[in-house]
Formats: C-alpha cells, sequence, structure tokens
C-alpha cells in the first residue's frame, strides 16, 4: 500500500528536519528512550513517537513537545499492530495540521488501511468511515485541514489497483466532504499494465499536488489551489517522474515541491519551482533506494541528502 510505504520512509526524512524544531534544539526523551518518527505541528507542538526501551510496538508511545518550554507530554497514539522489522509497527502515515488536528494511516502493505483522525491533540482518536468500497490511499495535512484519497481498488496480477479516486478534507475534523480527483490513461510499453494508478498526495496549504503512478513516457500530475475543488493536469515526459511506485512529492511551499522517485534498485530526485508544472533533476551521485539513505526536504531551496551505505554521508542540495 502506498501510504506505508512512504510512511517509513518519512520516519527518516522526519528526523533529519527536525533539525530545525524543538525537538533537536536541545530537548531529549529520557534514558532508553529511542525516538522512531517526529512530526511537526505548527510552531506551537512537534509530536515524537517514542520507543520505551525495546524494539517491540508495543513499546511505542506518543509524545507532544512544546518547544516554548521544553516539556513532554504523554498523548494517546494511533492503535498499531506489530510488523516485522518496522519499529513503527503499521503505521503508514502520521500528519497534522496543527497542534489539534491530525490523522493517521494504519494497516498492513497490500492490504486494507484504516484511517484515524484525532481533533483533540492527539488525546483521542477515532476512526474516519469512508465510503463503500472504498479504501484509504494516503493520508496528508496542510492549511488547517486534513486529507484523506480513497479509491475503490482489487488485487490484480498480485498488485492493488484502484480507480474512481476522491480526495476528502476536513477543516474541523468532525464533518469530511470529497470530492473526485481526474485520471487519465497514458501510453504504457509494459504489458503489465493496469491503468492509471495516483501517487501520494502532498499538500501545502490549500494547494494540493498528486503524481500518477506511470512507467509509460509521461507522467500527468494533478495540481489544485483550492483543496481540490478544480483541478489542472500538466503531463510530465519521460524519463522525469518516471517511477515504478509513484513519486513521493514533498511541497515546501505553494510553488515549490520536491520529488523522490523510485526507478528499481535507485532513487531519482527532481524539483519544481511553479507548483509541479515542470521539473529539473537534482543533480547527484547514484542514490540506492536499498542503501538505507534517505532524502529529506528542508525549505523551497535547500534538501538533505544521505546516501547511506556503506557509509552515512549528509549532504546539502540547494536550487
Amino acid at each position: 500500500m502506498i501510504g506505508a510505504r512512504w510512511g517509513r520512509r518519512a520516519i527518516a526524512a522526519a528526523l533529519v528536519l527536525a533539525l530545525g524544531a524543538g525537538v533537536a534544539a536541545g530537548a531529549s526523551t529520557r534514558a532508553g528512550h529511542f525516538p522512531v518518527l517526529v512530526v511537526g505541528a505548527g510552531p506551537s507542538a512537534d509530536y515524537v513517537l517514542v520507543a520505551e526501551g525495546c524494539p517491540d510496538v508495543g513499546c511505542l508511545v506518543l509524545d507532544r513537545f512544546d518547544p516554548q518550554s521544553g516539556r513532554f507530554t504523554r498523548v494517546t497514539r494511533p492503535p498499531l499492530t506489530a510488523v516485522r522489522d518496522s519499529p513503527s509497527g503499521d503505521l503508514g502515515r502520521l500528519v497534522f495540521a496543527s497542534a489539534r488536528l491530525g490523522v493517521a494511516l494504519v494497516g498492513p502493505n497490500g492490504g486494507p488501511q484504516a484511517v484515524y483522525a484525532t481533533r483533540d491533540g492527539a488525546r483521542h482518536w477515532r476512526r474516519v468511515p469512508l465510503g463503500a468500497g472504498e479504501r484509504a490511499i494516503d493520508v496528508a495535512a496542510g492549511g488547517g485541514a486534513l486529507y484523506v484519497v480513497t479509491g475503490h481498488c482489487r488485487e490484480v496480477g498480485g498488485f492493488e489497483r484502484c480507480r474512481d479516486y476522491r480526495l476528502a478534507h476536513t477543516s474541523g475534523g468532525a464533518g469530511w466532504s470529497s470530492v473526485p480527483v481526474p485520471t487519465s490513461v497514458t501510453v504504457d510499453p509494459f504489458p503489465t499494465s493496469t491503468g492509471p494508478q495516483l501517487g501520494p498526495v502532498a499538500v501545502f496549504g490549500p494547494h494540493v499536488t498528486i503524481a500518477q503512478i506511470s512507467v509509460g513516457y509521461a507522467t500527468p500530475v494533478r495540481a489544485s489551489g483550492n483543496a481540490g475543488r478544480t483541478w489542472t493536469t500538466w503531463r510530465i515526459h519521460w524519463p522525469t517522474l518516471t517511477s515504478v511506485d509513484g513519486c513521493l512529492l514533498t511541497p515546501a511551499s505553494s510553488t515549490a515541491i520536491w520529488a523522490y522517485c523510485p526507478t528499481g534498485m535507485q532513487v531519482s530526485l527532481y524539483r519544481s519551482g511553479d507548483g509541479g508544472r515542470t521539473w529539473a533533476a537534482v543533480h547527484q551521485q547514484p542514490l540506492s533506494g536499498t542503501g538505507g539513505g534517505f532524502f529529506a526536504p528542508a525549505s523551497p531551496t535547500t534538501a538533505y541528502l544521505d546516501y547511506g551505505y556503506p557509509r552515512h554521508v549528509l549532504y546539502a542540495v540547494r536550487a
């Protein structure tokens, strides 16, 4: 499932992005407590998923960190299940639109995933009901609102394929409204193609961007400046934004977007300065998607890149 895969990559990225947050500015957890995930929730709070002295998901707790006082407050984590070799269990994604409003995607890779939302700063989590036959594809937060991408999905050749995509959002966490997300068929030279599939959703304020998963000659990018009410589609031609499993788009402003695109054993990196209409490759040495490295955008013009194995070297990439 897309959300779970990207959620685990985002764990490493979030730890680097925390260099600019209060959690990395002198605060620390108690001895035997190991941060697994750091999630920013605006200037008034950060959320830290912590393993308390053991690698099992049963030891995971969620703390809210106040940058002003430097204090941690124990809150409630979303319901999680243990997954082998995953320190965060079956947590696919955890994001916050504000200190009070957050959403989590929970469930196994390749299977149905549940969406949980909080309106009270992670004291309580409630499951978000989906429409009949719908599955959650991804979640995002931005501009004081939560977003969920859904679709009607089935398994084809060992892969989950979806159609009838919709983008649901809420500004208060109680009532949700949804709009359709357009998809289009592209020329695909591979006989295993099973139709257009949407990748992870990226949100900055009301600006929403989604790239279609494509191994063909063009990758459509959907962009909306009004929370999905209307959409603009740009076709990005091969090899830019070509990926075997969808590009992770990370918006750093209303116009600057970074893209992390797995292409098999390697990863291609791109940046757009016009909201997704055009893209330029981020020049780097070959980055292995299986070598333990990660890519972490930090601002509209700066990102951090760790090449991983055999030794970790952190580079600053500037546009």
